[in-house]
């Protein structure tokens, strides 16, 4: 005999990683992965996003300051 359950609607629930999930993520990156990961994430956002003109990915070093910038206009995050 099968048995019917009703779906009952619980509300949001927050899926927030806690920050031991995020080290244990981030533990798995170095830099080059990272960056790495950043211009694999951008060609993945322009190719779904249709190729409707060409790619650009900006990676700017700055030694002085110890940074580094990663900019791209494959349409994802702004």
């Amino acid at each position: 005999m099968t048995t019917i359950t009703k779906k009952t609607e619980v509300g949001p629930l927050d899926g927030t990683p806690d920050k031991r999930m995020f080290w244990s993520i981030i533990s798995d990156y170095d830099l080059k992965t990272g960056l790495c990961e950043l211009v694999d994430n951008a060609i993945d956002c322009w190719i779904i996003g249709g190729k409707k003109k060409s790619l650009t990915i900006d990676i700017t070093l700055d030694h002085n300051r110890q940074l580094i910038s990663v900019v791209d206009d494959a349409g994802g995050v702004k």
